[in-house]
């Protein structure tokens, strides 16, 4: 009877321990064995451009896996799977043949054309699980801005990373009843949680131009024999980012080509020291706390200033004793910077290198942007102002010298550059518009006015002559700086750069150049300007709206009846229509094409307002050159031997200068047609380099 009772107390016990105390958690051990919750993925957000272009998409692959413990028939099994995969037999059969695993991959990332082959084929053991990826619809186009993600389709770089919490979305989950035999069913009981799909994200970019951006920067890392080349275009006014060019780039949907460090997006994630780009600083601010005005001229020492005996001469590369302040900028002065530079002294430098932006980021929503490096006045040694003047002792991003050079464009005002435009909800409903933001004033609107003067003149007849485009008014900046090779400033490793905007009057668009230890030239008005020059033409020639519109040049007879046809050839289409419209003509096409190869009436020629031009149009393929010429390659030549050559091409050569041609206008093999006029630039005596 003791044992009796002992037992029966005992069982009361466990009793009480299994339905009280652990209950609740032997409730849910139940519930774990015959419940399962599977996680339903989200869709991921597009990425779009600002003309809604889909940048980034999704697309479904499929991962193939098998519990080899419940598979009755293996090879038969097997087989099927081989022969719908096109694997090896034996391949499946390793995996089939393990039954002490409970899950194991046979074939991961399988497109949705093979796994149709699965359809209506049901085997207890074997499951094909759809798996949502990242699309990536124009390959290597701005693939460092765009970014990657990884398997689990999170975002690991670039605007993925970005901006992942709004382009995940959220998850959801279904939760099944598993009977004994494993098979499942979806459980009533508990209600089935759809995921919440990303946002979409439309971004400023715009396709075109960053085709059009990488494209002409790959030919000019290519002819220069470069290591790496970025691109920048913003809209001034606004701080949109159009474009934003790495070269080499990446392709996301190839990440296994390439290591993580190409995945960087180097133009806000690497630091180079500008050179002559940074003068904008000294001068804008000497202009803007009327210390001296355009025309004041200042001692330019011949070209060789020694402002202290112990320390090494501030040269430039053209001497000249003296210079007005728009001649400094145009010709790219170091001594007149440094002078300007020491005028201003440290704090009032250092406030307005600070206020254009410099050793701060800019705020941009892309990964990885740095500051750069500003040092503050207090650990300024006695040459650290002057080289800063030009350039040297700061390190900056490229977007940085992108946006000072954009607050001169936009009349005096700094912009937060920003490159997401608006989100797209779950119905394509537009949401969460960014706008513009003024960050602040820089300089004033009349010093900003003289700024872009200053720079057209730096494309007109300064150091940037090989950026020039006819019809158009540019302004802009070149850049030669050397760089650190183990410690010191190498002589024969430079940055090139040249960054512009256009039209001067009214600047819409600003580009950037940067190329990185070009071989083949190194100043930036030679290699990184023609590459300017060919991204804008291609900018133009696909809109009328930047093409200047000439006032109509009336003869003095016949009561103005008579007028001067302008000369169209070379232009695109609708540039010379709004050209021709302009002076009152009308407009005839003939062939195909979209740029002008001939005109009749010919230029200049003398003809009634609203008589028609006819116009032959050509295409602008490289292979064509119907109705064109291209120019040949004459730098380096003697002037007159040069003007010989041009001349035998059907070309009207324009020199400037005398003895050896230092640069040609347009550049050598460019299409032009037939009787065009080129620039060419002679030198008389060699030009050390303007690096110091």
């Amino acid at each position: 009877m003791v044992l009796f009772m002992a037992g029966f107390f005992s069982i009361v016990v466990k009793l009480f321990v299994i339905q009280v105390r652990d209950a609740e958690k032997l409730q849910e051990l139940a519930r774990i064995q015959y419940e399962s919750r599977e996680i339903i993925r989200p869709m991921r957000g597009l990425i779009l451009d600002r003309n809604l272009s889909i940048l980034a998409s999704n697309t479904t692959e499929y991962t193939l896996a098998v519990d080899p413990s419940v598979i009755k028939r293996p090879d038969t099994v097997a087989h099927f799977i081989a022969r719908a995969l096109g694997m090896p037999h034996r391949s499946v059969m390793k995996h089939l043949r393990d039954t002490t695993r409970q899950f194991a991959i046979i074939e991961k990332r399988i497109p949705e054309s093979i796994a149709s082959r699965f359809d209506g084929w049901d085997c207890y053991g074997v499951r094909l699980r759809a798996v949502p990826r990242r699309k990536y619809n124009f390959n290597a186009l701005a693939g460092p801005v765009i970014g990657y993600t990884n398997i689990d389709n999170g975002g690991q770089s670039g605007i993925e990373l970005e901006m992942d919490d709004l382009l995940s979305g959220k998850e959801g989950f279904i939760v099944y009843q598993r009977n004994a035999r494993g098979s499942r069913r979806p459980e009533v009981d508990y209600p089935k949680v759809e995921p919440v799909n990303g946002r979409s994200v439309v971004l400023t970019i715009n396709q075109v131009y960053q085709s059009i951006a990488e494209e002409e920067l790959a030919k000019g890392v290519e002819r220069h024999d470069a290591e790496s080349g970025r691109c920048i275009i913003l809209q001034p006014h606004s701080g949109e980012v159009l474009a934003m060019a790495n070269f080499p780039s990446i392709d996301p949907n190839k990440l296994h080509e390439y290591s993580p460090e190409k995945a960087r997006n180097r133009s806000v994630t690497d630091l180079y020291e500008p050179g002559s780009t940074f003068k904008i600083v000294a001068m804008s601010a000497a202009l803007n706390e009327d210390l001296h005005g355009p025309e004041d001229r200042i001692n330019a020492e011949n070209g060789c200033w020694v402002y202290n005996e112990n320390l090494k001469p501030i040269v430039d590369d053209h001497p000249y004793a003296s210079l007005t302040l728009r001649g400094a900028f145009e010709h790219s002065s170091n001594i007149v910077s440094a002078k300007l530079a020491r005028e201003l002294g440290d704090e009032r430098f250092y406030k307005y290198a600070r206020n254009f932006g410099f050793g701060v980021k800019t705020g941009i929503e892309l990964p990885g942007e740095l500051n750069g490096d500003l040092r503050k006045p207090l650990d300024w040694d006695g040459t650290t102002l002057n080289y800063l003047a030009f350039g040297y002792g700061l390190a900056v991003t490229p977007l940085q010298i992108a946006c000072a050079y954009a607050a001169i464009a936009n009349d005096g005002v700094l912009m937060r550059p920003f490159i997401r435009k608006y989100l797209l909800d779950q119905d394509r409903k537009v949401v969460d518009v960014i706008n513009s933001q003024v960050v602040r004033r820089v300089v004033s609107s009349e010093t900003s006015q003289i700024m872009r003067e200053f720079m057209q003149g730096v494309v007109d007849s300064g150091t940037a002559k090989q950026a020039r485009i006819e019809g158009v008014n540019i302004g802009g900046k070149t850049g030669t700086s050397q760089r650190l090779v183990n410690g010191s400033y190498s002589n024969t490793s430079h940055v090139a750069s040249f960054v512009g905007f256009f039209p001067v009057e009214n600047p819409k668009i600003l580009i950037l150049v940067i190329l990185d230890a070009p071989k083949r030239g190194f100043y930036g008005g030679a290699t990184a300007g023609p590459i300017f020059r060919k991204i804008a033409m291609r900018i133009i020639n696909s809109s009328s709206e930047f093409a200047k519109k000439p006032e109509p040049l009336y003869a003095s007879f016949k009561g103005n009846d008579h007028i001067r046809v302008p000369n169209v050839k070379g232009m695109h289409v609708d540039v010379a229509r709004s050209v021709l419209k302009a002076h009152g003509f009308n407009l005839e096409l003939s062939g195909k094409g979209v740029l002008v190869a001939s005109q009749l009436p010919e230029e200049n020629t003398l003809a009634t307002r609203r008589q028609i031009v006819n116009v032959r149009l050509v295409s602008v393929d490289e292979d064509s050159t119907d109705g064109l010429q291209r120019v040949p390659d004459v730098v380096g030549m003697s002037l007159r031997q040069a003007m010989n050559f041009i001349k035998s091409m059907n070309l009207e050569p324009s020199p400037v200068g005398s003895g050896v041609v230092r640069s040609q206008y347009p550049e050598a093999g460019a299409l032009v047609p037939k009787g065009s006029r080129c620039t060419l630039d002679g030198e008389a005596r060699a030009v050390s380099a303007n690096l110091y």
